[in-house]
């Protein structure tokens, strides 16, 4: 798996772009091209002004866009700007990554409460759960020049599902440690005793040394995020394969669960 499409989301909203910025680094780092993306939406009191008046929005927003992308990527990569107009831009970003091939879409984290994760499908929400590629959520104080990477996995998952997951995490973790000299460490939790993995099979499975496998007994949320805080982390990687269903709405996911305790960029891969 490799991010040679990068999609960025914009928020027009705010001054600070941690997204790009950490899109601009990955661009720098691997020469992936980058598509930005933002879609704006205003009450326009006339509708006889109303197409002079988006086209007009949508200039002065791609203007501000243009600046912000020469200033942290300058000429080192290929990169497209696009402006959309509708009300509902959560979904039209979806749709705009589909429609851009993206490999991996990366979005400004906003904090949100554990009720507001539960009770309300917020941005982090739709786009981990409907974006076709992994969808990186990008904290505005992370640390973008730490290696250390938690990739968290299943090694006794029963399900195919779960296995091409685990294989999907393994593989892109391993590009990270050969091509950015990444330091990664892999998490399996596990709920009860008896269902104690195998060290010696996640060893052979993820490649790495004995200090680098962390087995440890617990709710997964929280054995991600114990270790994530003790390996100083700055990116975590996490599988999501409730994306949709009674089961996704009602339990959430494990990113759901860990974003806002965590002060790194979670990676949540489909």
């Amino acid at each position: 798996m490799e991010f040679k499409n990068v999609f960025v989301v914009y928020d027009p909203t705010r001054e600070k772009q941690p997204a790009l910025e950490r899109a601009a680094l990955i661009a720098g780092e691997t020469g992936a091209s980058l598509q930005v993306y933002a879609c704006i939406y205003s009450d326009i009191s006339k509708s006889s002004e109303k197409p002079n008046a988006v086209r007009e929005q949508i200039e002065q927003q791609r203007e501000v866009m243009q600046s912000a992308v020469s200033q942290l990527v300058g000429d080192r990569c290929d990169v497209s700007i696009e402006v959309e107009w509708d009300k509902d831009w959560c979904q039209a970003a979806v749709r705009a990554s589909i429609r851009g091939h993206a490999d991996v879409v990366l979005k400004s984290s906003t904090p949100h409460t554990v009720n507001q994760r539960v009770l309300n499908r917020t941005a982090d929400w739709t786009l981990i759960r409907e974006c076709l590629c992994p969808v990186m959520l990008v904290k505005q104080d992370s640390d973008s020049k730490g290696r250390n990477v938690v990739a968290a996995i299943d090694i006794r998952a029963d399900s195919e599902t779960y296995e091409h997951l685990n294989e999907r995490i393994i593989s892109f973790s391993r590009r990270l440690i050969d091509n950015v000299n990444a330091d990664v460490h892999f998490i399996n939790a596990h709920a009860e005793l008896s269902s104690f993995p195998d060290r010696n099979a996640l060893i052979k499975s993820c490649g790495v040394d004995s200090d680098k496998i962390h087995i440890q007994l617990g709710e997964p949320e929280d054995v991600i995020v114990e270790n994530a805080k003790e390996l100083n982390a700055s990116l975590v990687i996490v599988g999501n394969a409730a994306r949709s269903g009674f089961s996704a709405l009602v339990k959430g996911n494990t990113v759901e669960k860990i974003i806002d305790r965590l002060e790194c960029d979670v990676l949540s891969m489909p």
